[in-house]
């Protein structure tokens, strides 16, 4: 366990004895830092050099040097979070497995988290319908022109009848997401139905998953410079409305971590007949812990102690439900991709209609299924749903600068769905404690 974590563990010797220091996680308030610090110095780099330099230059420095890094970065993304994905979700089925005296209550968490995950995924339609009515100026013109040529949208039929790969290789040469996740949930049921004999293959994965948050901890460790190089880029190509309309997005993402905190709360009351009052106040002072972690994984631990010891959940129904559920409740996520998507159809006049509408709803529903709890997932999933719509995935590079301050929101809004989730769980196993609950 030390050896895993040795990174956390310092030692040292003094007065004849021997000190071991454990860190118990990472600071996030250095990633967001150093992240803030590109994002400064991109623009203030690109500012002095779009006043100073001709513009052959400045076409140089964006396409040659800008534009190849954020290339290495996505490709390095690519190669990496594809496994990442279909490794983790075996992972989880397979682990599933072990608690078979719990099937029944693993049913129920799956059906209340997505039930939940897709009104959300409406929701998050609506919004950005509503408030990206126009599109924002300025990001269109900040994809690459060589990008610019989209492609048709997918229809609901194409992504129904393309979930089946015609080849193992096909989803990972591709990049397709949802084919990932039919290999993944196929192997993953097959395997537990192997039994004893799979106990092999079973190690096998957990070491792959270990290995592969390994690589992807590893390639968003480049973030805050890719983050300076896109920023920069950034304002080279396009104007101060671009940089502007980020910060409508920054803001537009804030208020939808308060709309699904809220949608949690409301099914907390009514698929768990609770008052959503008692848990609203509760989650809300928990909040800046996700915050400050910008981790669901590493939020596990204080997740579990707000459970059981303030919303009067039974332990080891928490122990339960709050890991497993994470996967299934990547509602911040969720509807931060879904409002990009529809922003940028709007930006770049793509029209919208009944059957597209239908088509990004249900991609960014599945899509949201195969995310993992890690930096940088968000982006390639945002890839894959921009695509399902018709735009193109080099867009994906504008939201790079506030992907890492994003995720902290949603990463607060992913925890407080998990914790609902478990709240309906814990009222129909009639495993809650309402005095508690109820508690100031």
């Amino acid at each position: 366990m030390l050896k895993a974590h040795r990174n956390q563990v310092g030692y040292s010797r003094k007065n004849g004895k021997n000190l071991v220091s454990i860190k118990v996680h990472e600071s996030s308030t250095k990633d967001a830092r150093n992240t803030f610090i590109g994002i400064v110095l991109g623009i203030v780099c690109g500012f002095l050099l779009k006043g100073n330099m001709s513009a052959a230059v400045l076409d140089h420095i964006s396409v040659t040097l800008a534009g190849s890094v954020l290339k290495m970065f996505m490709n390095a993304l690519s190669m990496t979070i594809g496994p990442m994905i279909f490794i983790s979700v075996i992972a989880g089925i397979t682990n599933m497995s072990n608690a078979a005296d719990i099937g029944r209550m693993g049913g129920k968490l799956i059906v209340f988290s997505l039930v939940k995950l897709f009104c959300c995924t409406v929701v998050a339609v609506v919004f950005g319908l509503l408030f990206f009515a126009e599109g924002l100026p300025g990001l269109a013109e900040a994809i690459p022109q060589q990008a610019l040529v989209t492609k048709p949208g997918l229809s609901l039929l194409d992504i129904i009848t393309g979930i089946i790969p015609a080849n193992l290789i096909q989803p990972f040469s591709t990049g397709n997401v949802l084919q990932m996740l039919f290999l993944a949930c196929l192997f993953g049921v097959f395997i537990n139905r192997a039994g004893e004999q799979a106990h092999a293959a079973k190690a096998l994965i957990e070491f792959l998953n270990v290995l592969f948050m390994d690589i992807m901890n590893v390639v968003v460790k480049f973030i805050p410079v890719v983050v300076f190089f896109s920023m920069m880029q950034f304002m080279l190509t396009t104007g101060t409305d671009a940089l502007v309309s980020l910060g409508i997005v920054f803001v537009a993402h804030a208020l939808d971590t308060v709309l699904v905190i809220f949608v949690s709360g409301l099914f907390v009351a009514l698929a768990g007949s609770l008052s959503p009052v008692p848990f609203l106040k509760k989650v809300l002072a928990f909040a800046p812990a996700p915050f400050s972690l910008n981790s669901s994984n590493a939020c596990i631990p204080l997740t579990l102690k707000l459970c059981s010891e303030k919303l009067g959940v039974d332990s080891r129904l928490a122990m339960f439900s709050i890991p497993v559920g994470l996967q299934f409740n990547m509602n911040g996520s969720n509807f931060y991709i879904t409002m990009l998507a529809v922003l940028m159809a709007r930006s770049m006049g793509l029209e919208l209609n009944l059957n597209v509408l239908m088509t990004l709803t249900v991609s960014a529903f599945l899509i949201s299924v195969t995310m993992a709890g890690c930096p940088g997932s968000g982006i390639i999933a945002l890839c894959t749903v921009f695509e399902t719509v018709g735009i193109p995935t080099a867009a994906v590079a504008i939201f790079l600068p506030i992907e890492s301050i994003v995720g902290m929101f949603s990463t607060v809004s992913n925890v407080t769905s998990d914790i609902a989730s478990t709240m309906m769980l814990a009222s129909s196993e009639k495993q809650l404690d309402k005095d508690v609950y109820m508690a100031k």
